[in-house]
């Protein structure tokens, strides 16, 4: 199945499969990232850093995008590496959040985070502790630029995320 695929099928029930076969956040998120991020077992250049895996940093590598670090990781490792990650972004956002968010809300977020990084994410606690779902929703779905221009992959995934979050 190709990316493209993948995305067409996320209306037509990706999510409701996703959310009838799992109980906790980290499930639903893993089913998610394995859905929108792309495996690569070695390094490939990602806009400002060398990523690999489910789109982890390579360890030790610089961003020179002429110096590839070489390489490889296996499938299993990289979505230990993708999960601390997730782990990691929960631990910094779970403090900032004033309100509880079910298991689909955080999977969504967290989504949004491992995508876009913390910093991002962070620009959405106003509305969610606010439970401004329609601000919210208004500026979740500006996070689909890439190079300055409108990317249709990240219009898909802010578009599913959404409607995980709101699940």
């Amino acid at each position: 199945m190709t990316r493209n695929e993948k995305i067409l099928l996320i209306g037509g029930g990706i999510i409701a499969l996703i959310l009838a076969t799992s109980d906790t956040f980290k499930a639903v998120l893993k089913r998610f990232l394995e859905t929108w991020e792309l495996f690569s077992p070695i390094p490939y250049w990602d806009v400002k850093q060398w990523s690999w895996g489910f789109g982890t940093k390579v360890p030790g590598s610089t961003t020179d995008r002429y110096n590839n670090p070489g390489g490889s990781i296996t499938r299993t490792q990289a979505m230990t590496d993708a999960m601390n990650h997730v782990t990691g972004d929960y631990t910094y956002l779970k403090p900032l959040l004033h309100v509880s968010l079910n298991p689909y809300q955080w999977a969504a977020f967290l989504s949004f985070a491992y995508n876009l990084g913390r910093g991002n994410a962070d620009n959405l606690v106003n509305n969610i502790n606010s439970r401004n779902w329609a601000a919210l929703e208004d500026q979740w779905k500006q996070y689909v630029y890439a190079d300055g221009q409108v990317n249709q992959n990240l219009v898909d995934r802010r578009k599913a995320e959404w409607e995980l979050f709101i699940s």
